[in-house]
């Protein structure tokens, strides 16, 4: 065994243990996000956790599919959209 080898195997094994962590969390995130019985908060939490926009198009409320949307995606011109003038005000200040 090289010298390149050992440094290797001891900086992989950190990495792993990194790696699999990470995916524990996310996994116990979208498992509480299926627990929630209200669909539209259902959706939002999924695509906060998996960082996945296209759960936010299942919302039913579009002030709230906007503003998923806007935190999702980064699209600043989804809040303009939003009618509730304290939720629109929340989105600006969130997509900065």
């Amino acid at each position: 065994m090289t010298i390149s080898n050992i440094a290797r195997s001891y900086l992989l094994v950190p990495l792993c243990m990194i790696a699999v962590a990470w995916m524990g969390e996310a996994m116990a995130g979208t498992s509480e996000c299926y627990a929630i019985k209200d669909t539209d908060k259902r959706a939002y939490c999924l695509a906060q956790v998996k960082r996945a926009p296209g759960n936010c198009y299942r919302i039913k409320d579009s002030d709230s599919r906007n503003q998923c949307l806007a935190e999702a995606k980064g699209l600043r011109h989804r809040c303009y959209a939003i009618k509730s003038q304290d939720q629109r005000k929340t989105c600006l200040a969130l997509t900065r």
